[in-house]
């Protein structure tokens, strides 16, 4: 093998090295920008489901608070906090299927 067999092998396999990089940078911005188009084609046309399930949360606690406020007729009074009835002590009771992250009233007594 010559110097020059040796110049053309290591010349052939730079120019395979620059082939292989080219095309593993074209698919990987072609795949990117796919991505992109496809997020972007989703917002664009308002089927985001991050809102979706926003709205979906938002209508499903109104629709608890409205329930919770409407049915406090015989139970007792309701507080600022969404808590039902009262004990002498002081103390409330909070309801949790509301949602809501409210302080109850023995913390906010003691404070």
């Amino acid at each position: 093998m010559t110097k020059e067999d040796g110049r053309k092998l290591r010349e052939a396999r730079r120019a395979r090295v620059r082939r292989i990089r080219a095309r593993v940078i074209g698919g990987s911005v072609a795949l990117f920008l796919a991505v992109w188009m496809l997020i972007t084609v989703v917002l664009v046309t308002g089927h985001d489901p991050a809102l979706a399930r926003k709205t979906l949360t938002q209508t499903a606690t109104t629709a608890a608070t409205s329930t919770s406020t409407g049915s406090s007729g015989s139970t007792g009074t309701v507080s600022s906090s969404g808590s039902t009835g009262s004990t002498g002590s002081g103390a409330t009771s909070s309801s949790t299927g509301s949602g809501s992250s409210s302080v109850s009233g023995v913390t906010s007594s003691q404070s």
